[in-house]
């Protein structure tokens, strides 16, 4: 059934307004000026440069089921993952529907963020819920390579099911396509984008034995990476080795030379 309502989400109607994304790995996000739930004006590139990663989700407020399975599935897998807001990262949602307005991103900020853990009281903060006009979702969607369309029949959005991690710079790092996610994705996708300055050494450790694979769009096990991992930690344990050999070599020679007692020199 979701995979279904992914397909559906993601099928143009018109030819010459194609749903998809078309990702701009590298790139940074565009700036513009955003409303957020508290009623102030934002800068967008304020928000997606705070020297963290940042958790990036586009929906709008009254979609009938998608939006609110990608809102969802991001924040299950980061209760999972262990991640903590404002300290690993920053999350920031903005609709993509100019019918939206500051009463209603409050109102989905509360709903949605009741159930993250290791929130804190200042996740509005943390992670804002923006509204704007058309001239800044556009300017945010073409910077990202959201593309979606509005069907004037049914009323509604049809748009992909995809969040982005952008890195501590506002640079887009990784693309999450779907309305579930992997919580050790999520994470890896995040201390990737943080260059190893979030996370733990374990973590770090996995992400050189993990590699994303752009044609899967996950991370697979990466046999070369594994493979020096395995052949560092065999040179450091024959170092080691070698190393107390030595040294027990060198203790007996210099027992062997030095005159017992009750004995000529």
């Amino acid at each position: 059934m979701i995979a279904a309502l992914v397909l559906l989400a993601q099928v143009a109607t018109a030819p010459d307004a194609p749903v998809d994304v078309v990702e701009h790995l590298g790139e940074r996000v565009a700036d513009a000026s955003f409303m957020d739930s508290e009623s102030n004006r934002v800068q967008l590139r304020d928000l997606t440069a705070r020297g963290k990663p940042v958790v990036l989700t586009l929906i709008y407020f009254d979609c009938p089921m998608l939006c609110s399975l990608v809102q969802k599935g991001v924040i299950k897998a980061i209760n999972e993952s262990g991640l903590r807001l404002g300290e690993d990262y920053y999350g920031l949602t903005v609709s993509f529907s100019p019918r939206d307005h500051i009463p209603e991103a409050r109102l989905r900020q509360g709903g949605y963020l009741q159930t993250l853990r290791n929130a804190g009281k200042t996740y509005p903060a943390h992670w804002p819920f923006l509204t704007g006009g058309d001239t800044a979702i556009r300017a945010l969607a073409d910077s990202i390579g959201f593309r979606y369309r509005y069907d004037k029949e049914s009323e509604q959005y049809e748009h992909p099911a995809v969040s982005m991690i952008l890195g501590p710079d506002g640079r887009i790092s990784r693309y999450l396509y779907g309305v579930e996610f992997s919580p050790r994705e999520l994470r890896l996708a995040v201390v990737e984008a943080s260059q190893g300055k979030v996370g733990t050494t374990l973590d770090r450790v996995i992400l050189r034995c993990f590699k994303y694979d752009p044609a899967s769009r996950k991370y697979h096990f990466y046999v070369m990476g594994a493979l020096r991992l395995g052949s560092g930690a065999f040179a450091v344990a024959l170092a080691a080795l070698l190393g107390a050999l030595w040294w027990r070599e060198i203790h007996r020679q210099t027992r062997s030379r030095t005159p017992s007692k009750g004995r000529p020199a």
